[in-house]
């Protein structure tokens, strides 16, 4: 076996430190957290709305 040759000459050069630097982590791992608390918000709302629709038809099938 041919032994693996280690000169500089052949060795790909390193790259700039520019270049080696990573992204933010908000850019790698982006959160969806203004979505989801839109999501969040609105479910409420429609909770809201069928607890308050659900105690008007309660009172007025249940309540006379």
């Amino acid at each position: 076996m041919e032994k693996a040759d280690h000169s500089r000459t052949s060795a790909k050069p390193l790259p700039e430190d520019d270049e080696m630097r990573l992204p933010p982590r908000r850019v790698i791992h982006s959160t969806d957290s203004a979505k989801a608390t839109r999501i969040f918000h609105a479910s409420l709302v429609v909770l809201l709305v069928l607890l308050a629709a659900g105690i008007i038809f309660w009172y007025q099938f249940y309540g006379q």
